[in-house]
């Protein structure tokens, strides 16, 4: 599908008017945002209805580069939880069970390995999550779910931090510190919840920025409390917008909220549609458990360049045994732009990690041949991608 270029109209009072062209095979066809923007507090708050401006565009996709060869020390994989490039096309590969990055060149040449196992600096002994941050593009890796080693770009290790709390999700801010997801609450009470927080270069945490409960099934058991995940839990997520802002949303409504690297509100995004509900095979998935009063709008967010944001709408990943938890199906995704319109919906591949461009890098597991690859998807129509 090619994108012709199209305009979008000032805001006007408190509603608004995009108007759009979209050429399908040499005919314009005119597409209208039909939302509102109000000011709630000062801020401004985009208001969606639940058909997109663009209606469904499907990405024209082709790979361009696959990663991953059994008997190849270098590229045999096992567990592959991440995928990180930057901005000269190099891929680091987040290898857990191998306790290392494998960084290779944009043809697939490897170019280093960074870390091994161990409790020494710049050793690894449950590594989670990887990120490439600031304009040195320094590395950062998440291990045991509560250290942050820190690397140069070519590897050398430079220091470590111990958050303070235990995150799943963090990334790099300006200067020395983090935003991190931390779970907090109470075994004795069985609370949990999710806390975004601004945490320094020592691991403290300076601000929380939004917090909200994490609905994850908790029970009393003798010798302590048992904690069980089902896929569907309200969460709070978020992703990085640019170096000086984040978007994060709790997953219980379908509002997102751009903030400043300070906590400043900058933008609300509402979008209207009637609350999901369960299938009934998701419900015979619970077993035992009770069903959820509310099935979760979304389960994770991310952001490319152009500064859109990607909504995953589908619980794509399985526990897979042997392999933990991976994603079996496509991402279906809802796309706003930078100032909160409801664009298009779309696919993107199950373990999707980074949209840089008009590039994806992403991995996939190949139960048959019990192999990990890392794939380079490029987007061949990604220039004609609406962007307001």
């Amino acid at each position: 599908m090619n994108i012709a270029r199209f305009k979008t109209a000032p805001f006007l009072g408190i509603s608004s008017l995009a108007v759009g062209f979209l050429a399908f095979a040499g005919q314009a066809q005119k597409f209208e945002w039909k939302g509102k923007v109000l000011t709630e507090g000062g801020v401004r708050v985009v208001l969606n209805p639940a058909e997109p401006v663009y209606g469904q565009i499907k990405l024209d996709l082709e790979e361009e580069l696959r990663i991953g060869k059994e008997g190849d020390d270098k590229t045999q994989f096992y567990r592959v939880r991440d995928v990180g490039a930057d901005s000269r096309g190099n891929i680091h590969v987040l290898d857990t069970r191998n306790f290392r990055i494998q960084v290779f060149d944009p043809t697939g040449k490897y170019l280093r390995t960074i870390g091994r196992q161990g409790q020494g600096p710049g050793e690894f002994e449950m590594p989670s999550l990887l990120r490439i941050g600031g304009e040195a593009e320094n590395i950062y890796v998440l291990d045991r779910f509560r250290s942050v080693s820190l690397f140069d770009a070519q590897g050398i290790y430079l220091r470590s931090v111990t958050i303070d709390g235990t995150t799943t999700f963090f990334e790099p801010a300006a200067g020395a510190g983090f935003f991190a997801l931390l779970h907090t609450g109470s075994d004795e009470e069985l609370t949990s919840f999710n806390a975004l927080c601004l945490v320094n270069g020592e691991g403290k945490t300076q601000k929380i920025l939004a917090q909200f409960p994490y609905t994850i099934h908790m029970e009393r058991r003798e010798g302590g409390t048992l904690a069980v995940s089902t896929g569907f839990e309200l969460a709070l997520h978020f992703a990085r917008l640019d170096n000086t802002s984040l978007v994060y949303g709790y997953s219980k409504t379908y509002e997102l909220v751009v903030i400043d690297s300070d906590g400043r509100k900058l933008l609300v995004i509402r979008k209207e549609g009637p609350p999901p509900e369960f299938t009934a095979v998701e419900k015979r998935e619970f077993g035992r458990l009770s069903v959820p009063e509310f099935k979760p709008y979304f389960f994770g967010l991310l952001t490319d360049p152009d500064g859109r944001i990607y909504v995953h709408r589908n619980t794509s990943t399985k526990i897979k045994r042997g392999y933990g938890p991976i994603a079996t199906e496509d991402k279906q995704v809802d796309v706003f732009s930078r100032e909160g319109q409801f664009l298009f919906q779309t696919a993107l591949p199950p373990n999707t990690r980074v949209i840089r461009g008009d590039l994806i890098y992403t991995y996939y597991v190949d139960e048959e041949k019990g192999l990990e690859y890392v794939q380079r998807f490029r987007i061949k129509n990604y220039a004609g991608l609406p962007k307001n």
